[in-house]
């Protein structure tokens, strides 16, 4: 990890007046792609914004996918510039594993709603399990952006 903290992306990073506040606001927007959109679907699928079709909820992650390709290059050049605090932090690591979570969720998600979406339309209910795991994903999610914010400061 040190070896990683001496690359020139990570001196950029720590070092440049413009490399850290860059690579944040890159952060920045791909997190609300991500967690905006998927909470938009989690908040369908828990009955608001019933002018959105479920059909189009699919669209919707597909979209998400490109804010966490932001937040994966972004992340991992602000990991470059403190890899050794980050391999050590457990608030750093729940966030990851919140991360990863909530990934999987919206990856199970996507096939089932191109799969379901369309029955759900015709006055068949949003089967329970699925509200349950919308709802895990919002808190997920939102664990995942306090974790992230508390990492700067525990």
């Amino acid at each position: 990890m040190e070896w990683l903290e001496s690359t020139a992306l990570a001196e950029w990073v720590r070092t440049s007046l413009v490399g850290y506040p860059l690579v944040l606001t890159i952060h920045s927007i791909g997190m609300a792609i991500m967690v905006g959109l998927v909470s938009v679907v989690d908040l369908r699928l828990l009955g608001r914004f019933e002018r959105i079709p479920y059909t189009a909820l699919d669209n919707l992650i597909r979209v998400a996918w490109y804010g966490l390709a932001f937040n994966v290059i972004s992340g991992a050049a602000l990991f470059t510039s403190q890899a050794v605090f980050y391999t050590t932090s457990p608030t750093f690591l729940f966030k990851m594993l919140m991360v990863l979570c909530g990934s999987i969720t919206a990856a199970y998600l996507q096939p089932r709603l191109r799969r379901e979406a369309s029955s759900w339309v015709s006055g068949h209910a949003v089967p329970q399990g699925v509200k349950t795991l919308a709802a895990a994903s919002l808190a997920i999610w939102l664990l995942a952006i306090i974790t992230g914010r508390f990492t700067a400061y525990l």
